[in-house]
């Protein structure tokens, strides 16, 4: 993925840090099964929404696009 890419970029200069301290009090640490990361779905909506994709189209994307596998942190195979 190029240096320049619009994704990398994102990914390297905003902290989605934020995502967790938002949704903190939404999920509970010592019961039930783990969520899926938070941020990772917020980041599918976020790229669901700059692409203009429908939801089959984004999972399907993300599946061989290495863009977005480096934006959600998706190894790579």
């Amino acid at each position: 993925v190029p240096k320049d890419n619009l994704l990398r970029r994102m990914d390297e200069l905003v902290d989605f840090g934020f995502v967790y301290e938002e949704l903190h009090v939404n999920y509970c640490h010592d019961n039930g099964r783990t969520a899926v990361d938070p941020v990772r779905m917020f980041k599918y909506l976020l790229l669901k929404s700059i692409f203009d994709l429908s939801d089959v189209d984004l999972v399907e994307r993300s599946k061989y696009d290495l863009s977005f596998k480096l934006f959600l942190h998706m190894a790579p195979e």
